[in-house]
């Protein structure tokens, strides 16, 4: 019984006290009404505690007032009481029995009221590489993954996937790219403030009370968005969705497809039903004119349904969805977000206003989604656009959430008063002098007005630094009407509110994100963590730099460890900024922390002439490639690096940091050329020719100049620059040892003094020698460049000179290195050069000094730098070729554990092998591919080298064996790479018959792998047989194909006929390409 009294609204049971009260007052009135309304009761449908009913909100109404009538009748119709009695007994019904008006409760929504299977409107905030950040109603964040926009795009994904190009080193390709694979990345297909429809798949972390992304930075919104996981697929969203609710101004989420003659198949999530949208249409929408691609999400509204109910007719034209609107649906499930309706205010409050919308829904807006200042007042009765946003989770009968704003019911961008987007009006870090409370919502925040039709909220967590349990609209710091100061930290655009804090500490921070800090500042950071590739350093509360390895210092740290602590200080100058990823690059090189250069940022800055600091990017065989700040880089010739013709690979090492002046600057293309040599002078003096230097007359001192790098000093700044010995050698036309060799010094008499007396040699500034002579020819030969010394040496007391008899090794240079001191004294120069250490292992193995070699090689592992990767592998490789050589099977185990321990296991395991293999021992040599596949199983590379060592020995059956197994144990992935291996070996070292075989399997299986025809028509072509790749062509043009691939097939089939063929093949390609091109070009109409 009290299930069925629970039938009724919560006064019903008040109601049968007070009719069970006038019944003891008034004896003569019969039971009867109260069986009346019992029975009334009991035809309710009995339902637990808490629970709704299957009727509308319109039949219980209708269902009181008639029972409200029956029992007045039946109450009052015998009585024979007073008229004073009648009336207060009349009353007292009339008051227990007059339900009150049921008025729907207003709530925002929040993480507890999120369920999967919600549907809502949203907004995109913000599109990343692999999803996409959705702004939802009430401040909250939804997160859409790749995979969850269409089902199309998802295959085109996963196709691209199965069917990805092998790799550089591993395949053979036509260079050339198949257009219809290409997949378009999110920035294509979305754009920001774009409106979409979207469903909860997930909801984690569900029961927190804070308030989504509020008071979070963008990178910290991304991360907050992924509590609820949304999916865009039209087929979930529109499910529920009927072919008679596909009517004239429906609109609905829908997905291309396909792409026909005339126009695009739609995949609208209605069974039996699809879209179709014509070019014509299609240029209406936000396209701009470009083509649609397969899997993109389009907003449509439908224009016409067709007589049999399987082709609807859409158009995407902006304004017709704007404006489109129902009237009425056949189910609640056919009511979906975004849909514009008539709706009737029936309550107005200050949390919101009630609505009854498409006839008899139910429907709230809360204070967020209610216009600020309209421009007509809302009264009840009023007949407003209103526009759905979500379906209220649990309610029966079913209620809405709809929004008034302007910009949501027409479906636009909110634009501030300036008519430019909020987001970039406002960017995060906007401080705001003085922003005035509007509302106060004790629990949640404040609403605080920014200008005129634009408002800010401010959660309860960024009032203050300290806790705020409640806030008050009358009393305390954030009452009405105060004004504060304020700072930007974000923005929702579905709501058209800007997310501020009014926390000092927030207020008080330098950066609030990676945009705002400056290239080239010099900052005070924090380290966070080492690791082996870089180091993490706070900058502030909300950004973190990072200082690569060749940037911990001026020279390279071989423990950077003992340098860089946890929670120590570090000063560090800002190398780039990439606001889009919110990386910001540190360099903590004390030359250029302490610079006083201009920092060049960009290419508009760079002007001819100027002098700055870079630091060496690459080095590579025509020069040097510099960086400046902001990741701009410019090219440095060899000519411009240096005066000397030492390598510039020994001499600029990477990450070195040094001056440089631009010589040119083009902007079209962008390209900036620099001298690192004419910048290390003074600035305007540039080092002359010193070719005229000879060797046929020097001064005494010169012998000191041979012994040690000589040090030219410069008069204006006093500074110092290192002259290779080599370098003065080249300069003086005579090999390096010639220079370097102890001179003697000759005792016969000298010449008699010329009339004019030798100078001291000068090069525009450079004093080399203090009071050295030179011969009569030199002297002459420089006597323009300097007279001016020429007069003052006249004056001065003539010095006799000295002259060199003969260089005793003048001829060392043009030899080899034929002892130890020979090598070591190359490799002091060249310290990281693993040619240079091979070959002295190779000297001290034909002393037959073993031992010896293998200490060398030990000694070259450790003295390479450890990022010359390839310089120390080769030394390893060295060592294992030694003990394969003089060594025993246990050295030759333990070399070779060592140097798979240090370098590249895989690499160091087939090397192994293949040294094997050269030396004959083939058994062993199988026995290390055998173990080699077992540990690395998964590389197509390791079985196509173990078939191609079995096939070069003829064992045929046990290559053959290799590619079954190889399929069990690599990924489906790279099935496909193998398989074409496998074939092209046989081609080159088996039967090309089998080669062949294997191929058209691939071919019948995988008809558009285009690089995988152009393998098998090399193949072929190695054969000869003009005939049978006139068949594979024939076939290839079969199928349906770009005339860009077609272009090059037909180019390739022609040089092959031209190779192999003759003449009237070579006719027979022309006219099969101009046929097939008209073919093309009548299909495409």
């Amino acid at each position: 019984m009290a299930g069925q009294k629970r039938a009724l609204e919560d006064n019903s049971s008040r109601n049968v006290k007070k009719i069970k009260l006038v019944k003891d007052r008034l004896t003569d009135v019969p039971e009867k009404p109260v069986q009346l309304i019992s029975s009334l009761i009991n035809e309710e449908v009995d339902f637990p505690r808490g629970g709704g009913t299957s009727l509308t909100a319109a039949e219980v109404k209708a269902i009181r007032a008639e029972a409200t009538q029956e029992a007045n009748e039946e109450l009052f119709a015998a009585s024979g009481k007073s008229q004073k009695k009648k009336s207060r007994s009349d009353a007292k019904s009339k008051a227990s029995v007059t339900p009150k008006k049921d008025v729907v409760r207003i709530e925002h929504l929040n993480y507890k009221r999120i369920v999967p299977g919600m549907k809502l409107l949203g907004q995109i905030a913000s599109i990343q590489p692999l999803a996409l950040i959705i702004s939802l109603p009430n401040q909250l964040m939804g997160h859409v993954p790749i995979t969850q926009v269409t089902s199309q795009l998802t295959n085109r994904l996963e196709s691209m996937h199965e069917q990805e190009e092998p790799s550089d080193t591993e395949s053979v390709d036509d260079g050339e790219s198949d257009s219809q694979t290409e997949v378009p990345d999110l920035f294509q297909l979305f754009h920001v403030g774009q409106y979409v429809r979207a469903i909860v798949t997930n909801v984690h972390a569900s029961g927190s009370t804070d308030v989504s992304a509020l008071g979070k930075l963008r990178d910290e919104a991304a991360k907050a968005s992924r509590r609820i996981e949304l999916s865009l697929v039209p087929k979930t969203v529109n499910s529920g969705v009927l072919k008679t609710d596909l009517k004239p101004g429906f609109t609905l989420s829908a997905a291309v497809q396909s792409v026909e003659d005339h126009g695009y198949i739609l995949d609208i999530g209605v069974l039996g039903s699809s879209g179709f949208l014509s070019f014509k249409e299609a240029k209406k929408g936000d396209s701009d004119g470009s083509k649609l691609h397969v899997g993109q999400l389009l907003d449509v509204a439908v224009v016409k349904m067709s007589s049999n109910e399987r082709i609807c007719t859409v158009s995407v034209d902006p304004r017709g969805i704007q404006s489109s609107s129902i009237t009425e649906v056949s189910n609640v499930a056919s009511v979906l977000p975004g849909i514009l309706g008539q709706a009737l205010i029936t309550a107005i409050s200050p949390s919101g206003i009630n609505l009854q919308i498409l006839g008899f829904f139910d429907a709230t807006a809360d204070e967020f989604n209610v216009p600020t200042n309209p421009a007509k007042a809302l009264k009840i009765g009023q007949k407003v656009k209103a526009r759905i946003l979500y379906e209220i989770a649990g309610s029966s009968p079913p209620k809405f959430s709809v929004s008034l704003l302007d910009h949501i019911v027409n479906l636009k961008e909110k634009l501030s008063n300036d008519d430019a987007a909020i987001h970039l009006a406002y960017p995060i870090g906007t401080i705001l002098d003085a922003v005035t409370v509007k509302r106060v919502e004790p629990e949640r925040g404040l609403v605080v007005e920014v200008q005129p039709h634009l408002d800010g909220f401010i959660h309860i967590s960024h009032t203050s630094d300290g806790h705020v349990p409640t806030l008050s609209s009358s009393s305390g710091p954030w009452r009405l009407n105060t004004i504060h100061r304020a700072r930007v930290i974000g923005y929702h655009p579905l709501d058209g509110l800007l997310q501020l804090s009014l926390r000092p500490s927030i207020l008080d921070q330098r950066f609030l994100q990676a945009g705002d800090i400056r290239v080239g500042e010099v900052l005070k950071g924090t380290v966070k963590r080492l690791t082996d590739s870089a180091l993490f350093v706070s900058i502030s509360c909300n950004a973190d730099g990072i200082i690569w390895p060749n940037h911990y210092a001026d020279i390279p740290l071989r423990h950077p460890s003992k340098r860089f602590k946890a929670g120590g200080s570090i000063k560090c100058r800002v190398l780039a900024v990439d606001p889009e990823r919110m990386r910001v690059e540190l360099t903590a090189k004390k030359t250029l922390i302490e610079s006083t250069l201009p920092v060049l940022t960009s290419i508009e800055e760079a002007k001819v002439g100027m002098i700055t600091d870079a630091v060496v990017y690459r080095v590579v065989d025509k020069g040097l490639i510099v960086r400046f700040y902001n990741d701009l880089k410019a090219f440095v010739p060899s000519r411009e690096a240096s005066d000397y013709s030492s390598k510039l690979k020994d001499m600029f090492a990477v990450g070195r940091v040094v001056k440089v002046r631009i010589l040119t600057v083009d902007l079209n293309p962008p390209r900036v050329v620099a001298s690192i040599r004419q910048a290390s002078s003074s600035k305007a003096a540039k080092v002359t020719n010193t070719g005229d230097i000879t060797s046929s007359a020097v001064a005494e001192d010169v012998v000191a100049v041979h012994k040690t790098p000589a040090v030219p000093s410069l008069g204006p700044s006093h500074t110092h620059e290192p002259i290779p010995s080599n370098a003065l050698a080249s300069k003086r036309s005579s090999p390096l040892p010639q220079e370097k060799a102890v001179l003697t010094q000759s005792q016969s008499t000298p010449r008699s003094p010329t009339p004019k007396q030798a100078a001291p040699l000068k090069v525009e500034g450079f004093s080399w020698f203090s009071g050295d002579t030179r011969s009569d020819a030199e002297s002459a030969s420089s006597s323009d460049e300097g007279s001016e010394e020429d007069e003052s040496s006249k004056k001065k007391k003539r010095r006799k000179k000295k002259e060199i008899e003969q260089d005793l090794t003048a001829d060392m240079h043009s030899k080899l290195p034929e002892s130890n001191a020979d090598f070591e004294r190359l490799l002091l120069g060249s310290p990281n050069s693993s040619y240079l250490w091979v070959q002295y292992m190779s000297f001290l193995l034909q002393l037959s000094e073993i031992d010896k070699a293998r200490e060398t090689g030990r000694r070259a592992i450790q003295t390479i730098s450890f990022r010359e990767e390839e310089e120390r592998l080769n030394v390893w490789i060295a060592l294992l070729n030694v003990e394969n050589v003089y060594g025993t099977d246990e050295s030759l185990e333990v070399v070779f554990k060592d140097a798979a321990r240090h370098n590249d296991s895989k690499t160091v395991h087939l090397r192994l092998a293949a040294i094997l293999d050269q030396s004959e021992k083939h058994e062993k040599a199988e026995d290390q591919y055998k173990r080699t596949c077992k540990k690395f199983g998964y590389s197509s590379k390791v079985w196509t080298l173990f078939c191609e060592h079995y096939l070069r020995r003829r064992n045929l059956e046990q290559a053959r064996k290799l590619l079954p197994r190889s399929l069990q144990s690599l990924e489906k992935r790279k099935h496909l790479k193998t398989i074409s291996k496998f074939a092209q070996l046989e081609y080159k070292l088996g039967d090309a018959e089998r080669g062949k075989t294997i191929f058209e399997g691939i071919a019948d299986s995988h008809p558009k792998r285009w690089d995988l025809w152009s393998i098998y028509m090399d193949m072929e072509a190695g054969q000869g047989d003009i005939q049978s790749l006139r068949n594979i062509f024939n076939r290839v043009f079969a199928i349906k194909m770009t005339s860009h691939k077609a272009k090059s097939f037909f180019k390739k089939w022609l040089e092959l006929e031209r190779k192999i063929g003759d003449e009237e093949g070579a006719s027979a390609v022309k006219q099969k390409a101009v046929e097939w091109t008209q073919k093309a070009a009548s299909d495409s109409q």
